[in-house]
């Protein structure tokens, strides 16, 4: 048997079938394994394909929609005259924590008065969240008509008052005058006073005026005029279109008419009724039409 067994395996032509048989069993196993592995292995999704210029659409549509929605809204410019004095501290504590924008008129002498009206210069000085413009340097010395009687010293009042400050806008209020020369609005309170306002004009300087003023007692410095009554007269001027540019309204208010508790309470009032008003947007005093930086 021995023999037998040795002389089989040493077979050439055993050997020639059985080398065939083995590779094809090779093969077969191996397919088997990679039909079994892909069965069971786990398919990663195809990411979704995204349509970059449809995005871009899409986000242009939105903006377009915002843009729309704001020039649609009227705007309001907050104002506040005569500062810095006892009540300006107040006044820029409450547009401050309203988060609005304000404009404040400043009188150059008044930087000077006190020590502590240097400091509230100081400290509108340095914010950045409100704008300043001018508002003279003398105030005229509450002597209107003498004052404007002199247009050369009127244009230097308040160059002065530009360069003492550093301005950096070319917006000017009148002492004492509700006057207008910005873009095509050409407005004169009080006649007599013309020629001088037409030089400070002339000058270089955007002068604003108000649609509406927030009075004020000048004996007790309180306001007077209720904050509904306010309210309701800004209302009804835009809508009638009644203000010097159709669709924009000019505030003023006084700093020194806030100086006490309820009065400065009422100052929230009004801005928190017009800031959360669908309608309404609140801007700074240079960004009216018209008006050039």
């Amino acid at each position: 048997m021995n023999a037998s067994s040795s002389a089989d395996d040493g077979d050439p032509a055993k050997q020639f079938f059985l080398r065939p048989a083995l590779s094809l069993f090779i093969v077969l196993a191996l397919l088997t394994f990679s039909c079994n592995n892909k069965g069971t292995k786990k398919e990663t999704p195809a990411l979704p394909v995204i349509d970059s210029t449809l995005v871009r659409q899409q986000q242009q549509k939105a903006a377009d929609s915002i843009a729309k929605a704001a020039a649609l809204k009227k705007k309001i410019y907050i104002t506040f005259d005569d500062g810095p004095n006892k009540g300006t501290r107040n006044v820029l504590a409450a547009v401050k924590e309203e988060n609005i924008a304000a404009s404040f008129f400043i009188v150059g002498v008044h930087i000077f008065d006190s020590p502590r009206q240097k400091e509230t210069w100081e400290m509108l000085k340095s914010d950045t969240t409100i704008e300043r413009c001018n508002h003279s340097y003398t105030h005229a010395h509450n002597r209107y008509t003498s004052f404007y009687e002199q247009p050369a010293k009127v244009v230097d009042d308040f160059k002065q008052a530009q360069k003492t400050a550093g301005f950096t806008n070319s917006i000017a209020r009148m002492p004492g005058r509700n006057a207008w020369r910005i873009d095509s609005i050409d407005h004169t309170d009080i006649y007599e006073s013309k020629t001088a306002i037409d030089s400070l004009h002339q000058a270089g300087f955007a002068i604003m005026g108000w649609d509406i003023e927030w009075m004020f007692d000048h004996k007790t410095l309180a306001v007077d005029t209720a904050t509904g009554l306010l309210l309701r007269r800004i209302d009804n001027m835009l809508a009638a279109g009644k203000t010097k540019t159709p669709g924009h309204l000019v505030l003023l208010a006084h700093d020194q008419a806030f100086q006490k508790t309820e009065d400065i309470e009422k100052l929230h009032y009004v801005i928190q009724q017009l800031k959360n008003n669908p309608d309404y947007e609140l801007l700074f005093a240079s960004k009216y039409p018209g008006v050039k930086k």
